[in-house]
């Protein structure tokens, strides 16, 4: 019987049943990661890094208001700010069609039967972010699913990798590092 059922993921958990991996992710769950994470730790750094995360959504509110009253005065080419807008958004699509076209795929259960392959990256501190790819067989086809663990950055980031390598090892898994 393996003794790990459970690790920690960047957006919440996921669960190892008997026949499946399950994923409780959400952005409720990413905001009581952050709060823990960074926001509870007892390095005045971490909760510097708590407060940014907290405030880009208020300064990126702030800042597209600014476009939107500087528009409305006229002191801003309406074309200019649309062509940005655009510019962004199908930065954003190209992105996300590419992964999506590599096969990428965000299931909220992945039987463990179908699961091909686990491959881990331990992530760079203050760089990259440790994570699995889950290579598994659905609808015909191989399908992918990237699964971001804590930052090393983080007291649990470690942890957190170690114990989903051995979840997957557990069960029977060569997983690739």
């Amino acid at each position: 019987m393996p003794s790990i059922d459970a690790f920690r993921t960047k957006r919440g958990r996921a669960r190892l049943t008997g026949d499946a991996v399950v994923f409780d992710e959400s952005v409720a769950g990413y905001a009581r990661a952050l709060y823990r994470d960074y926001w509870r730790s007892d390095a005045w750094w971490r909760k510097a890094v708590f407060v940014a995360y907290a405030l880009w959504p208020v300064v990126v509110v702030g800042w597209c208001g600014g476009l939107v009253l500087e528009l409305a005065r006229g002191g801003t080419d309406p074309v200019w700010a649309a062509g940005g807008a655009l510019v962004v958004a199908a930065i954003v699509a190209l992105a996300w069609g590419a992964n999506y076209a590599r096969g990428f795929r965000s299931p909220d259960r992945v039987s463990l039967d179908a699961v091909t392959g686990v491959a881990a990256t331990r992530g760079e501190t203050g760089l990259t972010r440790p994570r699995l790819v889950l290579t598994y067989e659905a609808g015909g086809g191989t399908r992918k699913r990237r699964v971001n663990l804590p930052s090393l950055l983080t007291p649990a980031g470690e942890d957190s990798y170690e114990r989903a390598v051995a979840a997957f090892a557990e069960r029977g898994f060569d997983v690739e590092a």
